[in-house]
């Protein structure tokens, strides 16, 4: 088990403990597995139609089938836990987010919310929703922590993600020989902005995205079953 450090709050006031990571094996199993993939992918896409085959390096899927696809191999009994419209075939962006915001830093039988950005570590997972749900659209976005929330300026983080996206990140691996912009499967910087406790609160998805975004973001990490 990680030993808990102190760390300077978002602010740069009080330290805080930082929140330990009880389970690090499988989250790091989980944050090497999606490294791999983007390591080594031949061919991806953002689409809502599923495509992956694994033998050919093909990975053509959206932020949910990325995530989902790494759970059910690494983690399968985990990713059982989060709940889902039983009409789709995985939960999606927005149900990440509603499972883990259920959560508390206390949470046990599985997963655990983390309250404070800068307590997430590499391979804890990212959501945010949007405020209208619509089936085939877009519901939010979830994602793979690669390394430790850097603060770039106070209360705001840069967030290095392993994820599928349709457009890409800051310094993001998405892109062609002509320098123009690619989707599907990748690695790069997401910014957020925290609120004065130190959560998540606004994001900038990237360069072609200029300004913060304001939605409902959490954070959830895999512990220990029961």
């Amino acid at each position: 088990m990680e030993t808990p450090v102190a760390e300077p709050s978002a602010d740069e006031g009080t330290p805080r403990p930082m929140t330990p990571n009880p389970f690090p094996w499988l989250v790091g199993r989980v944050a090497s597995r999606a490294e791999s993939i983007v390591d080594n992918l031949q061919e991806t896409h953002y689409t809502h139609v599923e495509h992956i085959d694994v033998a050919a390096g093909v990975y053509d899927c959206d932020c949910s089938g990325f995530v989902g696809f790494v759970l059910q191999e690494v983690a399968p009994t985990h990713y059982g836990l989060i709940p889902f419209d039983g009409s789709e075939p995985r939960p999606r962006a927005f149900e990440y987010y509603d499972f883990f915001s259920s959560l508390t830093p206390e949470s046990t039988g599985g997963w655990h919310q983390i309250d404070f950005l800068r307590d997430a570590r590499r391979g804890d997972i990212m959501a945010w929703r949007l405020p209208e749900i619509q089936k085939g659209h877009d519901t939010g976005h979830v994602f793979f922590v690669a390394e430790t929330p850097a603060m770039i300026d106070p209360g705001t983080f840069a967030v290095r993600v392993y994820d599928s996206a349709r457009i890409p990140h800051y310094d993001d691996t998405r892109g062609n020989e002509a320098g123009e912009p690619a989707s599907g499967v990748g690695t790069g910087f997401i910014n957020f902005k925290v609120d004065d406790a130190g959560r998540p609160a606004r994001f900038q998805f990237g360069p072609t995205e200029p300004d913060f975004v304001k939605l409902p973001i959490a954070v959830g990490r895999i512990e220990p079953l029961p």
